[in-house]
């Protein structure tokens, strides 16, 4: 009986601690990056959504069993969403809302599922800056043709600072490695 009523109080003790225990939430990697797969990019709509840039892969980062690269931009439209924000030639970008992307193919393509007059976030290293010196800047997304415009303003915060800010130490954990040769990677490849 004695045995009987211990098992019994071992079971509703772990029971309890079963629903007491918090859940850890799954991030892919450190800064809760997402992987867009070429394969789900090919599936999403076109809502006409553009940032007025030309990108080309460079080097691959494989992190927490997920590889993607890095966009470095080519060229930035005169009078685009992105060169208002303050892009140039050589910036690399990590992350489009939280998403990082295994080709240009499926970072294209997340761009034009973005409506215009959408506010992203862009994760990026500026052109000869390392992981410590990455940003975040808001922008509200273009569409195709325009010269600016509504469309194409950098977002700025109410109080009127910018909304570029400093990512920091977390991208430096995840990409630090990148220019060390941690992690596993491939040669850029031109568009």
């Amino acid at each position: 009986m004695t045995f009987r009523r211990t098992m019994t109080a071992v079971a509703v003790a772990s029971m309890l601690l079963v629903n007491l225990t918090p859940v850890a939430a799954y991030a892919e990697n450190p800064m809760g990056y997402r992987l867009l797969p070429t394969y789900e990019a090919a599936q999403l709509p076109n809502n006409h959504g553009t940032l007025g840039l030309d990108v080309a892969p460079a080097r691959q980062i494989t992190d927490s069993g997920m590889t993607f690269a890095l966009m470095q931009v080519q060229q930035v439209k005169r009078g685009s969403a992105a060169a208002r924000a303050g892009f140039q030639r050589g910036d690399q970008i990590i992350a489009v809302n939280g998403r990082v992307f295994p080709t240009a193919t499926a970072f294209a393509a997340y761009l034009r599922s973005i409506r215009p007059g959408t506010r992203i976030n862009i994760d990026y290293m500026a052109a000869g800056a390392g992981p410590s010196n990455a940003e975040r800047v808001a922008l509200v997304v273009g569409q195709p043709g325009s010269s600016g415009g509504q469309y194409a303003q950098t977002a700025e915060q109410p109080s009127g600072m910018s909304t570029r800010t400093k990512i920091g130490l977390g991208a430096a954990a995840l990409l630090g490695c990148y220019y060390f040769g941690c992690f596993s990677g491939s040669g850029s490849s031109a568009r």
